[in-house]
């Protein structure tokens, strides 16, 4: 309050209108003065290449393969504008930062190579890190997901893929004789791992799912007894909080109870790459509602879906880990998976911050009733699993597929499908479009 007095007092608008206007001005003027700030400096950059032994002929080259170059990714910065808005199939929440946020990510791109390297929890011989900050995400994800302080583990991943091949690799450490378990809805990525190439590197077991994608708990369960009968010691499995087609919830807490009752030792890793990002006070949200009485040992959220940070990066959170090893050569342990982790902090432990903790009850669900009400109002035919913001169509023309970015995928009937995923960050006057677009061809 403090502060926003202050900038009051300084007759700055108080109208918000008038306020986004000059904010809106301030920024032109900015890319404005960034961009003089370049052709400038590219003098001084022509400088240093003479000393360095260039020519006047190599710098002028450079100079035009630069301008050239420059020239370019402004074209490519103003398509991404445009196409920001038309982006429905794909699972990435784009509303603007805030000032806030916006300002952090301009130091960050500022400073050197910020490189977090072996265990997030350990400080080893490079100091050129953020790791109190990762550990303030993490903290921040595991208060959501209603995680106890200090009963946990977890570090900043390059995403979903990456968290699932911890949550795997990692129960294949707790099991080495296990088995793997998944259904036939898991994200593809955790297949993926199970292959070195063309070689199988885990014995695995695909289960079917339900007519709306969940895991066959029955089948599953059947499938585990009748391993562990045979001596199969150790269930590993990959349960979904979140289909990446339909938005199904696998149900958890039903599997990890009969399995504890069966005395099956089992070691569980949650997929909850978009889901896991919504705040839990958000109403008619699929969130993750207290992952320790969900009887599971690690979870995967992704940073850039629900809560849209501005790189693909994400969280895995363990509540137990066996592999523990010190590396020398960085003097610390390293339980990571790819060791290194590139990621941009500040801006992300902010933007996290404002996404869990600043935003009105309805933030989830308002855009998600809008556009269901239209598909009603025309009467085009959709599927939506409980509380999810995926909805599954039939296919639309590739016209209206590339217009909007729509994702396409066969159902189990053999059927061509489509799902258009709804976000804050979608405008009405676009999603009306596109409800438009789809009544007309139907």
């Amino acid at each position: 309050m403090h502060q926003t007095s202050e900038l009051k007092n300084n007759a700055l608008p108080t109208d918000e209108e008038a306020l986004r206007n000059t904010l809106a001005d301030l920024e032109a003027e900015i890319d404005r003065l960034e961009r003089k700030k370049m052709e400038l400096g590219r003098l001084a950059d022509a400088i240093t290449l003479k000393k360095a032994g260039f020519t006047d002929a190599e710098i002028d080259a450079f100079c035009r393969e630069d301008e050239e170059y420059v020239r370019t990714v402004e074209e490519s910065y103003q398509k991404n504008l445009r196409r920001r808005n038309y982006m429905f199939g794909y699972p990435a929440n784009l509303e603007d930062d805030s000032y806030a946020t916006q300002y952090l990510r301009h130091l960050e791109s500022k400073m050197f190579l910020m490189n977090n390297c072996g265990d997030p929890y350990q400080r080893g011989n490079y100091r050129m890190d953020s790791k109190a900050i990762e550990k303030k995400i993490i903290a921040l994800v595991a208060e959501n997901l209603g995680v106890a302080q200090n009963s946990y583990w977890g570090y900043i991943t390059s995403g979903g893929t990456e968290s699932n091949f911890w949550g795997v690799r990692e129960g294949f450490n707790h099991f080495p004789a296990g088995k793997l378990y998944f259904s036939d809805q898991t994200h593809y990525s955790v297949e993926k791992y199970v292959f070195d190439g063309e070689n199988q590197r885990y014995p695995y077991e695909k289960i079917p799912t339900d007519e709306v994608g969940r895991i066959d708990a029955d089948a599953l369960l059947s499938k585990i007894e009748q391993d562990h009968a045979r001596g199969v010691k150790g269930a590993i499995l990959v349960l979904t909080w979140g289909t990446t087609c339909r938005g199904a919830i696998d149900p958890v807490k039903d599997i990890t109870a009969r399995l504890q009752e069966k005395q099956i030792p089992y070691y569980c890793h949650l997929d909850a790459a978009l889901y896991g990002g919504i705040a839990r006070h958000q109403k008619n949200a699929p969130f993750v509602r207290g992952l320790t009485s969900l009887g599971v040992d690690s979870i995967a959220v992704s940073m850039h879906k629900f809560m849209g940070t501005s790189r693909v990066n994400g969280v895995v959170l363990a509540l137990q880990r066996k592999n523990r090893h010190v590396v020398d050569y960085i003097g610390q342990e390293d339980s990571t998976l790819l060791g290194s982790r590139d990621y941009h902090p500040f801006s992300t432990y902010q933007r996290a911050r404002e996404m869990l903790l600043r935003r009105s009850d309805g933030h989830y669900e308002q855009n998600i009733l809008f556009f269901e009400e239209g598909l009603r109002a025309r009467g085009i035919a959709y599927e939506r699993f409980e509380d999810a913001n995926i909805f599954v169509i039939d296919q639309p023309s590739d016209g209206i597929c590339k217009k909007y970015q729509l994702a396409t995928f066969l159902d189990a009937q053999g059927r061509a499908r489509a799902h258009i995923i709804i976000f804050p960050h979608h405008k009405k006057s676009v999603m009306e479009e596109l409800l438009c677009d789809l009544a007309e061809q139907a």
